[in-house]
């Protein structure tokens, strides 16, 4: 009789831990974020654009602790320092209209979709435009996030996929948009 009790309340014990775990697995898919950066160099109507973007597939916001920008592996503090190592000076910036969006200690929800810069020609595309367009390829947005749960996932955009993290590494120096 105490033999049937002890296998009765194992039973129960892995019943209840088994369901446990999945209500914590099923609670971290409802809030998870899914962050992905990318860069461009047209607007959706097809007109002259650079930009810079982040977009969150996820079903939960993500909260980001750090983000920066990378030329040929070199931080970059935002856009005039982009356009100072890839075109030559600052004072081209005068050719392109800029517009920045901060990133930094930001929460992004489900689905949205941020520009954190975009480069527009005042005029007709200038060399200061057509060399930030060509740099494209050299660029690589590196950030780190969390869901609401603390899980958390450092993103790399010359990867295909984030890696899991425990937490957050500090961040860097160098952080975008701190120009």
């Amino acid at each position: 009789m105490g033999l049937g009790v002890l296998l009765i309340s194992a039973v129960s014990l892995f019943v209840a831990y088994s369901a446990n775990r999945t209500q914590e697995r099923m609670l971290a898919a409802s809030v998870w974020p899914s962050l992905m950066a990318g860069t461009s160099n047209a607007t959706t109507d097809g007109g002259r654009q650079v930009s810079v973007d982040l977009l969150n597939r996820g079903v939960g916001p993500a909260r980001i602790r750090w983000a920066e920008v990378r030329y040929r592996d070199k931080a970059l503090a935002g856009p005039s320092a982009l356009l100072a190592a890839c075109c030559g000076s600052n004072e081209q910036a005068a050719d392109v209209s800029i517009i920045t969006t901060s990133i930094q200690r930001r929460v992004v929800g489900a689905g949205e979709w941020i520009q954190a810069m975009r480069v527009r020609p005042r005029v007709t595309p200038t060399p200061a435009y057509e060399a930030l367009s060509a740099a494209l390829p050299d660029l690589r947005t590196r950030l780190c996030y969390c869901s609401v749960l603390d899980e958390c996932w450092l993103l790399d955009s010359g990867k295909s996929e984030p890696d899991p993290v425990r937490e957050c590494p500090a961040a860097p120096p160098v952080l975008w948009g701190s120009d």
